[in-house]
């Protein structure tokens, strides 16, 4: 007969929602990192398209705007998911949330990696208009 499994200790509980409060913390932290510059980005490119502009240049920002705004969803979807709904995961973290972080490396790093060749190509746009004092 197999033993029945043994609960975990106060001990291993405090340091298991110790570390899911630090984790949620942690990520909270980057995806928001990652929307304040995917913000800054909408920004500047909602000013130019504001500016009349060539239709080459205008069809870059929409298609630039377009992205970004998805890839600030699919943010809001990973830190919903994944995350806590507090900073403080509240008194303790909800059973269908507690450890759900463990798995957001993975989903992260696909994403961050979508978001930095999308980021560096339409800093070159902007900087590229910026050279030719387009902008």
């Amino acid at each position: 007969m197999q033993a029945a499994p043994t609960p975990p200790s106060s001990e291993e509980a405090i340091a298991a929602l110790l570390t899911c409060r630090q984790e949620n913390q942690r990520w909270t932290a980057a995806l928001s990192m990652n929307e304040a510059d995917i913000d800054g980005l909408l920004g500047l490119l909602a000013d130019l398209l504001e500016q009349p502009a060539y239709q080459s240049v205008h069809s870059r920002a929409v298609r630039y705007y377009g992205q970004l705004f998805r890839l600030k969803g699919r943010f809001r979807q990973i830190r919903s998911m994944y995350l806590c709904t507090s900073s403080t995961c509240g008194a303790i973290c909800h059973e269908k949330l507690f450890g759900r972080h463990e798995a957001l490396p993975l989903s992260f790093s696909l994403l961050n990696d979508e978001f930095n060749t999308v980021r560096a190509t339409c800093y070159q746009f902007l900087s590229g208009l910026v050279r030719l004092n387009l902008i």
